[in-house]
């Protein structure tokens, strides 16, 4: 059984064992809408679904509008069929769940709309060459579509205090522009006396996701955002900075905006290539700026344990808000797995090591997990490990990481 299948089970297992403990159950209904949350019948009209038992559920949104942002990425804007509102902070993804070719797949995308515009929501997807699910979206995905979602989630995001002062570096490359998109249009709305900078790696012009709106924010906002794209292969008549947004650019674009900003005010959160953050992330420790006011966002999925099955039964005690659960993981059974079919509220989205979601803190034991995966250096110095691709080599405690609020 693959892992996403038995995901899968193990999710419907937990959801059911879940409602039924919450006074609710699924309708016997076997229409085509019958895995909607919305066919779940109350045996308690006062009982309400949990948001831990809710986060296991994808559940369905549609497809309101297709835009093209250019000629390998596209937005779709998406609403919840029960007509609430989506309620998310800016900074945060949506997981696709889909089914191509037979096929269930999972990936994280970050939405790049203002989040006081919570009425809809817009992903935005660019092509990974030869990537199924980026290519298949921008082919087949069309208005009045419906998709299943999980989410939203995340930990990159920006509080918007209208009363804070804050000065926001913002550094993306390609596609990493999505949720600093979402970000800028919230903050220059909802936090009016904060500023930011934005620099913005690209290709060439025709690869710059948003152009046409960052220009329009930079006319109506000219004296809190500044955006400076960086080209790779620009035009004879620009007139912007030419190369790679690396390390020794980004320094350069950092001391060009030091003589008007203290770097003591700064806030900085990136997303991208992750070279291009591994420069970004490198200068600024060398210069001393605190790693706490550095944030970036990483969706990198982990390579699969080729010898999972090396990991034998383990008993795995599992903490969250003043409870705990036992249970015992199977052969090759990852925390999550073993978690989930212990009934335990675990969180997740993506179950590829690549969005953070599942992250658990190990209170006690070892816990084997590959690289790469989406976790911090500092993370994971601090015990943390991410439930979905981590195997037990010893009976483990861990507590799970509750979702940030």
């Amino acid at each position: 059984m693959t892992l996403l299948r038995a995901l899968n089970t193990l999710r419907r297992d937990a959801a059911n064992m879940a409602l039924h403990s919450l006074g609710l159950k699924r309708s016997s209904s076997r229409n085509k809408n019958a895995g909607n949350p919305a066919n779940l019948s109350r045996s308690n009209p006062r009982r309400t679904i949990s948001p831990v038992v809710a986060g296991l559920m994808p559940y369905p949104m549609k497809v309101i509008g297709v835009a093209r942002e250019t000629t390998d990425a596209v937005s779709l804007t998406l609403a919840r069929q029960d007509g609430l509102p989506i309620d998310f902070k800016p900074g945060m993804f949506f997981t696709l769940v889909l089914n191509i070719n037979n096929q269930e797949y999972r990936r994280a995308y970050s939405i790049s709309s203002a989040s006081h515009l919570n009425t809809t929501a817009t992903v935005t997807i660019k092509r990974v060459a030869g990537g199924t699910v980026s290519n298949w979206i921008n082919d087949n995905v069309h208005a009045n579509d419906t998709l299943r979602v999980l989410g939203p989630s995340g930990s990159f995001v920006v509080p918007t205090n209208p009363t804070s002062t804050r000065h926001l570096l913002l550094v993306g490359g390609g596609s990493g522009i999505t949720p600093l998109m979402s970000i800028t249009r919230s903050v220059l709305t909802l936090a009016p006396q904060s500023q930011i900078h934005l620099f913005y790696g690209n290709r060439g012009v025709d690869d710059i996701i948003f152009r046409e709106a960052l220009d329009q924010l930079m006319h109506e906002h000219h004296d809190r955002l500044v955006v400076t794209h960086v080209l790779e292969k620009s035009p004879q008549d620009w007139s912007g900075m030419t190369g790679r947004l690396d390390r020794q650019t980004f320094a350069a674009l950092l001391d060009l905006l030091q003589e008007k900003t203290s770097m003591n005010l700064l806030e900085v959160y990136t997303c991208g290539p992750e070279p291009m953050m591994n420069g970004v992330e490198a200068e600024l420790l060398a210069r001393g700026f605190p790693r706490q006011r550095f944030h970036q966002e990483k969706f990198t999925p982990s390579i699969t344990a080729a010898d999972a099955a090396r990991f034998g039964p383990q008993e795995i005690e599992i903490r969250y808000e003043g409870q705990s659960w036992v249970t015992k993981s199977n052969v090759g059974q990852t925390l999550l797995e073993a978690g989930l079919a212990g009934g335990a509220p675990m969180q997740f989205s993506c179950a590829l090591g690549g969005c953070g979601r599942c992250r658990v803190k190990i209170i006690e034991g070892k816990a084997d997990m590959p690289e790469p995966n989406c976790l911090m250096p500092d993370e994971k110095a601090q015990g943390f490990a991410l439930a979905c691709i981590a195997h037990a080599c010893s009976r483990v405690t861990l507590e799970i990481d509750p979702p940030k609020t």
